[in-house]
């Protein structure tokens, strides 16, 4: 995956599952309260934006499991220039080096993409229909296809990675440190980043657990520079999964049907598919 799949992931979300037109909740993603904050005094020197990043970076490499609610708005510019949002709420749950589950939420019940070390599956409970097939030995691999071969792309993909700093440190062109802000009550440092392609700011907890908490990217290759807004909430950083969680059984009568591996590029809006 080239570099900053995370913004591309999360500004092209398209799911290439013939016959599955919609995304999934599930009842039994572990989700619990985050640990009460502990707020640092405002730096006496400004913190340099990499040394904030990269410090995130190391925090989620440490982490061998977590679970987080990814809430993300897309923007979408029309041809008439009337700009409109779309939203979309996942559970990503995960455990290294080779386990990943994500919920895909919506009113008509959603999406389930699994995957087990060997096999990655997608299922849209709604129609009862489902697809298989063989991924890579490790999350980073299969992120790779599934978003290179099979379309699917995931939010924040890059932080999901063995070494986010690996990729989100990749062709930047200034990095600014803003500042601190609360964000949902938590005190963050404020980054901003540029690329020849797309400006991306991200929101970073100040304190022992430097968790991602939001993400705004601005596509500057796209006409009219639509914007991407996650907000990354309920971390779970000490899950515990049951044994078969990661592996996609089939329900009774469900259909296996094939993945689309080419997806034609066909819609009014500007803006990301």
């Amino acid at each position: 995956m080239k570099m900053l799949s995370l913004l591309s992931a999360m500004l092209f979300p398209a799911l290439a599952l013939l016959g599955c037109a919609s995304p999934p909740t599930d009842p039994t993603t572990a989700s619990v309260a985050p640990p009460a904050q502990v707020i640092s005094p405002s730096p006496a020197v400004r913190p340099q934006p990499a040394d904030v990043l990269k410090k995130m970076a190391g925090y989620l490499r440490s982490l061998d499991r977590f679970t987080v609610r990814v809430e993300r708005t897309t923007e979408l510019i029309l041809p008439t220039n009337q700009r409109l949002h779309a939203d979309q709420t996942l559970e990503v749950a995960l455990q290294k080096p080779n386990r990943l589950r994500v919920n895909y939420q919506n009113l008509s019940g959603g999406r389930q993409l699994f995957y087990d070390g060997t096999n990655f599956s997608l299922y849209t409970p709604e129609a009862n229909v489902y697809a298989s097939a063989a991924a890579a030995p490790t999350i980073d691999e299969t992120l790779d296809l599934l978003a290179t071969q099979y379309r699917i792309s995931l939010p924040v993909a890059d932080l999901l990675v063995a070494n986010p700093d690996s990729r989100l440190a990749q062709n930047l062109t200034s990095a600014t440190y803003v500042g601190r802000i609360l964000i949902q009550g938590v005190p963050c440092h404020h980054l901003a980043f540029q690329t020849p392609e797309v400006d991306w700011e991200i929101w970073i907890e100040d304190g022992p657990q430097p968790l991602p908490r939001r993400l705004l990217l601005t596509d500057k290759s796209v006409e009219g520079s639509p914007q991407m807004m996650a907000n990354l909430t309920r971390w779970d950083l000490a899950p515990t999964f049951p044994a078969d969680f990661f592996t996609f059984k089939p329900p009774q009568n469900a259909q296996k049907i094939t993945f689309l591996e080419q997806v034609r590029a066909v819609s009014p809006a500007k803006a990301a598919q």
